[in-house]
């Protein structure tokens, strides 16, 4: 093969501008001298090696790289492989043939100086070539006489080169391979002799000016150690890297033979055996760092060794900052000791990035440098297995990905619940320099901050939340729990909700019974997907309530006082970071001195600073200070994300509506846990999706804003009769000869973001923090990002405006008040358009957002204005001079010309070149023509030059300042939304009646003025708001007639009926109709009317929440003691089956007593299913209880088996029998089984039947009031026994009382 001259200086014309962080974690220089290979597994070809050997080098074999390199992200093609010169030899090698096809080989690369394997595939008989295909796939025809080749056993594969995930990234990945020899290649290959000598300082050169272009510098990576031991015996270490290969190469990269060092320095190397990494030691111990579980094999392999060995701080000798093991108290896992050995043995940049760690173990670090962000040692195999990265060669875990990527990998790793920290570069390597010459600083690393830290709850920006319109809640809960003397927990609560995306805070304090049942309610309601509480400050049951009611949230639990804040603290922060927020606002300069001298202005004790709503909060006393500690919980919490002053100084804040626990004016229905999980309100009961639920009925909002309002109001219906027939009204204006008008407004809504989202975005960017601050080196335009952010508000806005302008023609014809008042300008529709014209009139929106800068119109912003009239006084004092120059010059051809960077040069004809004053200063020549700057030109250049610079200037800053413009009527902004979600949602209730199947109503209310007044409710043609005969396959849904209360009618129904016979079914359509009748929605139904209901409670089906250590019948009754306590004259009640989780006596006596204070008791309305058919024989006379059954048809069947067809109708009566066997038919079990059960059903019946005839009618109630006295006495005693205060010979006497009393009762049946 003919020898090939590099054409380039050495390197690339595609430059890795990452090269150095190959060795940001390698070993260091001096612990990696490079040794010759050692490969038992090979053996060399019969063509010995044709270069004269090495000195260092005594047996010929090549010199590998000495460590490990870690490849960067970005890939490149390879160099074109030199050839070898192949000197004269006594006897020429047999030529191979068709022998060594399909054998494994190794090719050695020289310019690389690398060793490469791959396979023979085939050989070409005319050329004496073999088609050698390399393990990446790369395909090369050599001639392998002429090749310097080893060859390899089957049973040593190479460690495949892992390529990167990241689609995004097109480029290939360079290696950096340091050779013994700078400059040379090859000693003995004259045809790169002279490249090697002339190449080797440009090439570096080149090397360092493009890192330092992507900000980075040498000293970043090694120590001043580090640089003394570069060299070798003189010889320094001189980078080369691959370049590109037009012909036959393609450009995957090669594997590579590599070497490790052992824990004596010794180097020895290390052989990739079946994909199995192996090093100096053969079993080594995995670090307990919590990560080696979702290692990948090969990569656990790979990397384990080297983490038990140097990491071992890591596993079991685990210390924190302080130094406390865990199990000691107080440990904090989030800190990490590390061992003054280990930081000595560290580089700078290594030392930087495990001080970050060291203070961050719960997190993952994106480690910015230059363009990329990097994941070192344990976060790389994070990255690796959440986010497809690939390992980097090198013997430590390293992967990464560039800035572009960001917003996607951040997004993916807080939805899996990792906290990830976000760790940028603040200092150029030319501001790193300025500062060492003018500070003396000996700092060898760029300076880097954190600027984020982002989890499920801090997420404001990506894909995924764009696409998922539901609130992502951050929530922090403080408790005080006092003991009564009843021995009952009274347990106040104090509570802040966070929505990040939306700056929205929400702050309450409520009381809670023993159940926690109010922090039930919210938590269904609200689901947070995180949760900040004080460690070890919540008692066990609200702990078991954040386990049982949650969707697997993130929980960060701080130390109580210090990092969560109580009352005291809270008020005292936020003094301060409102006088902050408010002295930058004042103040006109952007000086940090300035601004802290402003803020020192305030005093410690005015609450002015405070928004009014955190000021009449701090006012209103201790009935509050959960509130506000729950509230410090979470600033600070926020403080540690960079996010805390610029939430706070747009937030929007609200009072926690607690759904009327505690509250004495209650204004809205309550829904607690149960009854939005058994009514399946928001999710459903299979996989906890919103298919099949009343919010996916009636959701048809065309706003992400509007879908979040609609389950806040579905979440709390009204409870006023004035409130919900306002809504009633507005919703009925917005249908019939109006309805084409709301189908425009939705059209117009469609082309809208979600706007609330948006304007907090937008807010956020006005305040120059975190990855938004001016200190922070981006590369990615994140300015044009914001200004189309902006643009996009603008527009959203002005649609908003025009289409609620044009929807205001409704008001014609409409009478609700509320579409008054939402779309009247001034009221609910704020006045913007003049605000709207002003950014419109501003600068061109188009131009802006093509371009990605602004150019204000003139008027618009003074300090461009100023630069831009400077500019023209000088450009027109310059022309002055130039006609000036002609007059005195006696021509009027001269003129100015521009040549390179200098302007305004003064072009004379070489014939009046003695008429030129001695002053001028010739610049430039052309034939015929000489160049000068006078002595007022160039001061007048220098002026235009500085005028220049203050336009640029003012350009870069003026898209701050509109939006420090815009957010001054941040309140308008919000009303927008506000109104324009209500209406979304209101129009998309009008819609919902429409799926309905069957008639729909507007429901009426009955005036309840008197509270002893009975509370009624009537529906005729009930149907179902979300089951429809489409998708109940066989059949129609059947409607029913409902009445209860009222005079007329009975305050409880008792439903009995069969098996599958529809009884759940009615239970739940007639709640759900309340629902939607105080949401102000239509009802499916030929006619509804009811008294305001103030709670609904539901018990249904059987189920148990083993994580909270309750079996199905405890859960049962723990929700109906709830029922029990909180229960009023205006709740309806629906209980399911309710006893069955225990012996039929037992159920059917806590079912009688129950139903009873319900009914004589409370007085409220509510229906009651059962199978225990004895409840409608006691309950037959009683007036309060009507008896009703799901009617069904029985017929004989086959062999002496009933068959029953559902009905599913409402009949008054009680029903004599379930019909189970019958559903045991549908189940399809074995006939003999059903044969036998309904054999045995006939016996029970009969012995039943006979007992029953023999006794008088008075006995058998007279045994069923004992029996249900004898359940009432025990079930009061186990409570007592549960009372560590009860005597245990006591408990003990009662026991053996009752005992007799059932033996007496035992003996009369």
């Amino acid at each position: 093969m003919a020898s090939s001259r590099r054409q380039s200086n050495g390197r690339s014309p595609l430059v890795n501008k990452q090269f150095q962080i190959t060795s940001f974690f390698s070993s260091k220089p001096g612990s990696s001298t490079p040794s010759r290979l050692q490969n038992p597994n090979s053996t060399l070809g019969p063509n010995p090696n044709p270069n004269p050997r090495n000195p260092s080098d005594p047996d010929g074999s090549p010199s590998p790289s000495p460590s490990p390199a870690t490849p960067s992200p970005v890939q490149f093609n390879r160099r074109k492989k030199t050839p070898l010169v192949i000197p004269s030899a006594p006897a020429a090698p047999k030529p191979y043939g068709r022998e060594v096809l399909r054998k494994r080989i190794r090719v050695y690369w020289p310019l690389d100086e690398a060793w490469y394997e791959g396979c023979v595939k085939s050989f070409d008989e005319g050329s004496g070539k073999h088609l050698v295909q390399y393990d990446d796939a790369e395909e090369e025809l050599l001639d392998l006489g002429k090749e310097k080749i080893e060859w390899v056993k089957e049973s040593a594969k190479k460690f495949k080169r892992l390529r990167r995930g990241v689609g995004a990234v097109s480029e290939k990945v360079v290696e950096d391979v340091e050779s013994d020899e700078g400059g040379k290649d090859w000693e003995d290959d004259t045809s790169d002799e002279d490249w090697g000598k002339s190449a080797e300082k440009k090439m570096v050169e080149d090397a360092e000016e493009e890192d330092m272009e992507a900000g980075f510098t040498d000293e970043e990576f090694t120590d001043e150690e580090d640089a003394g031991e570069e060299s070798s015996g003189g010889k320094s270490h001189t980078k080369k890297r691959k370049v590109s290969e037009g012909s036959e190469s393609t450009s995957a990269k090669k594997n590579k033979s590599s070497s490790g060092v052992c824990n004596d320095g010794s180097k020895v190397s290390e052989v990739v055996s079946g994909n199995k990494f192996t090093s100096c030691s053969t079993t080594a111990q995995k670090t307990t760092n919590g990560l080696s579980s979702s290692l990948p094999t090969d990569a656990s392999e790979r990397f384990s060794i080297r983490e038990s060995e140097k990491l071992h701080f890591l596993g079991q000798e685990r210390r924190d900052a302080k130094r406390r093991k865990p199990g000691d108290t107080d440990f904090d896992p989030r800190t990490l000791y590390l061992p003054p050995d280990f930081l000595k043995s560290l580089s700078g940049g290594q030392r930087q990035w495990w001080e970050f760690k060291s203070k961050h173990m719960d997190k993952v670090l994106f480690f910015k440098m230059g363009k990329f962000y990097e994941l070192f040692e344990m976060d790389a195999h994070v990255g690796a297995k959440e986010l497809d990265l690939q390992y980097m060669k090198g013997e430590q875990p390293h992967c990464g990905f560039p800035e572009k990527n960001f917003s996607m990998n951040v997004e993916k790793l807080a939805r899996k619940g990792y906290r990830v920290l976000v760790v940028e570069q603040t200092e150029t390597p030319e501001q790193l320099e300025l500062r060492r010459k003018e500070k003396g600083s000996k700092d060898k690393v760029v300076k880097r901050e954190i600027c984020a830290v982002i989890t499920k709850g801090t997420l404001t920006d990506g894909e995924m939340l764009s696409a998922n319109p539901e609130g992502s809640y951050l929530m922090a809960v403080t408790e005080s729990c006092q003991i009564l003397a009843d021995q009952k927990a009274e347990r106040t609560l104090g509570v802040c909700l966070v929505d990040a995306a939306t700056s929205r805070i929400t702050l309450g304090q409520f009381r809670d019974d023993s159940e926690c049942s109010a922090l039930c309610c919210l938590l269904s309601q609200l689901r947070p997907v995180e949760i900040v509480k004080p460690n070890k400050g919540l008692s066990a049951a609200t702990e078991r309530v954040l386990l049982t009611h949650t969707r697997n949230p993130l929980v960060n639990e701080l130390v109580p006082v210090l990092e969560f804040w109580d009352a005291e603290k809270t008020v005292h922060e936020l003094r301060i970071t409102y006088k902050s927020i408010n002295a930058r606002s004042s103040s006109t300069s952007s000086d940090e001195t300035d601004t802290e001298t402003a803020a020192s202005n305030f005093k410690d004790d005015d609450l002015d600073n405070l928004p009014e709503f955190l000021s009449e909060l701090v006012n209103s006393g201790e009935n509050r200070n959960l509130a506000l500690s729950a509230l410090g919980g979470a600033i600070y919490y926020l403080k540690q994300a960079v996010l805390d002053e610029t939430l706070l100084k747009f937030a929007n804040f609200e009072s926690l509506s607690c759904s009327g626990f505690g509250d004495v004016a209650q204004k809205h229905m309550i829904l607690d846990a149960a009854a939005l999980e058994n009514l399946e309100v928001f999710e459903n009961g299979r996989n906890g999706g919103s298919s099949g639920t009343l919010y996916s009925q009636l959701d048809h909002c065309v706003t992400a804003f509007g879908k979040r309002l609609l389950k806040t109001w579905l979440a709390r219906p009204l409870y006023h009769q004035e409130a919900i027939k306002e809504r009633q009204d507005a919703i009925a204006d917005l249908k019939g000869e109006n309805q084409p008008f709301t189908l425009d407004f939705r059209k117009v809504l469609l082309r809208l973001p979600d706007m609330e989202r948006l304007l907090a975005r937008v807010f956020s960017s006005s305040e120059a923090c975190g990855r938004n601050a001016n200190k922070v080196i981006l590369y990615e335009d994140a300015a044009k990002k914001q200004l189309q952010e902006f643009i996009s508000a603008l527009r959203g806005c002005e649609l908003l405006v025009e289409g609620l302008s044009s929807l205001g023609v409704i008001l014609e014809n409409a009478e609700s008040r509320q579409l008054v008042h939402l779309l009247t300008p001034g009221k609910g529709l704020p006045e913007v358009i003049s605000i709207l014209r002003e950014f419109k009139d501003a600068f061109d929106w188009v131009e802006a957002s093509n371009s990605g800068r602004i150019i204000p119109r003139e008027g618009v912003d003074m300090e461009y204005d100023s630069a831009c009239s400077k500019i023209k006084e000088i450009e027109s004092n310059l022309m002055k001079h130039l006609k000036e120059q002609r007059k005195l010059l006696g021509d009027t051809s001269i003129t100015y010309v521009n040549i390179g960077k200098e302007a305004y040069l003064l072009e004379v004809p070489e014939s009046l070149r003695g008429k030129v004053p001695r002053d001028y200063e010739l610049r430039s020549s052309k034939k015929g023509f000489f160049r000068y700057w006078t002595p007022k030109i160039k001061k007048l250049v220098s002026e235009l030059s500085q005028a220049e610079s203050e336009k640029e200037s003012a350009l870069k800053s003026i898209l701050h300042r509109l939006i420090r413009r815009f957010c001054e009527h941040q309140d308008k902004w919000r009303q927008l939304i506000s109104s324009t979600a209500e209406i979304d949602v209101l129009i998309s209730l009008a819609i919902a009646s429409d799926y309905y199947e069957g008639p729909a109503c507007r429901p009426v209310f009955k005036v309840s003025s008197d509270s002893s007044k009975e509370p009624c409710l009537s529906a005729k043609g009930l149907g179902h708001p979300i089951l429809r005969s489409d998708s109940l396959g066989k059949g129609t849904f059947v409607p029913n007639d409902v009445n209860i209360g009222g005079s007329a009618n009975a305050s409880f129904i008792l439903l009995s009926g069969p098996n599958m016979g529809g009884k759940s079914t009615l239970l739940r359509q007639v709640c759900l109709a309340v629902i939607l009748a105080q949401i102000g929605a239509d009802v499916p139904a030929e006619s509804f009317q009811l008294s305001p209901v103030d709670r609904i409670f539901v018990r249904m089906g059987a189920k148990d929440h083993i994580m909270a250590g309750q079996s199905t019948f405890l859960t049962e009754l723990s929700e109906t003691a709830s029922m029990l306590s909180s229960a009023t004259h205006n709740s309806l009640v629906a209980l399911d089956e309710l006893g069955r989780g225990t012996s039929t006596s037992d159920g059917q006596a806590i079912a009688e007593s129950v139903l009873d204070h319900f009914v004589h008791k409370v007085h409220c309305l509510g229906m009651f299913s059962t199978h225990y058919h004895h409840l409608a024989v006691n309950y037959r006379n009683d007036p309060g209880v009507s008896l009703c059954h799901m009617a069904c048809q029985v017929g004989d069947g086959t062999d002496g088996m009933e068959e029953v067809t559902f009905l599913y109708r409402l009949t008054p009566g009680p029903c004599p029998k379930s019909y189970g066997v019958n559903v045991a038919r549908l189940a399809g079990l074995p006939e003999s089984i059903l044969q036998n059960a309904a054999s045995r059903s006939r016996e029970f019946e009969h012995t039943y039947g006979r007992h029953k005839k023999g006794s008088p009618k008075h006995s058998c109630t007279q045994f069923s009031e004992e029996m249900v006295l004898f359940m009432q006495k025990l079930m009061k005693l186990v409570m007592q026994s549960s009372d560590s205060e009860s005597s245990d010979t006591t408990c003990i006497d009662s026991f053996v009382k009752l005992q007799h009393e059932a033996k007496v009762l035992a003996r009369q049946q």
